[in-house]
């Protein structure tokens, strides 16, 4: 989600494990104590007296690692989409495992998920480099190709 509006999300605390371990900031505290479910982080971002972008940037660092949930009633974050650049690598990367044939193989299993090469979720990633895994016969270039495209997500 960094990198994206969150100004109208609203988020609580999680239940769950935290996925990583996670320092804490004071400026994070304040703005973790103020995640109550009721406060978008807009409102948050006011009552903290912090710019919007770094209460957001804490918000989505606490979301991804397991800290916040979304609230219940909260709309929905902005999925921001791949760049063009990751597209570039991954069809690189297939037509070195597959062949000319790799940047149709690409277009098509977009396709298949419902979604489109311009606006494609950075949440869908992993299921695309899994079904395009599976075009791949010989095991050890698909093993290549999906230690690259990890490697690539990371990066993210």
């Amino acid at each position: 989600m960094a990198g994206t509006n969150l100004s109208g999300v609203i988020f609580t605390l999680s239940n769950r494990e935290p996925s990583t371990d996670v320092t804490v900031t004071p400026a994070a505290w304040r703005v973790l104590a103020h995640c109550d479910g009721v406060r978008s982080v807009a409102e948050i971002a006011r009552v903290v007296a912090m710019d919007e972008a770094a209460v957001a940037q804490v918000a989505d660092t606490f979301f991804r690692c397991g800290i916040l949930q979304l609230a219940a009633g909260s709309p929905a974050p902005p999925r921001p989409p791949v760049s063009k650049a990751f597209f570039d690598q991954l069809t690189n990367e297939l037509a070195r495992a597959i062949g000319p044939l790799a940047a149709f193989t690409v277009e098509d299993e977009i396709a298949a998920l419902g979604e489109a090469r311009d606006n494609f979720p950075r949440d869908e990633i992993p299921a695309l480099v899994e079904r395009l895994s599976h075009g791949i016969r010989d095991d050890a270039r698909r093993l290549g190709f999906q230690q690259v495209m990890l490697e690539a997500i990371r990066k993210l």
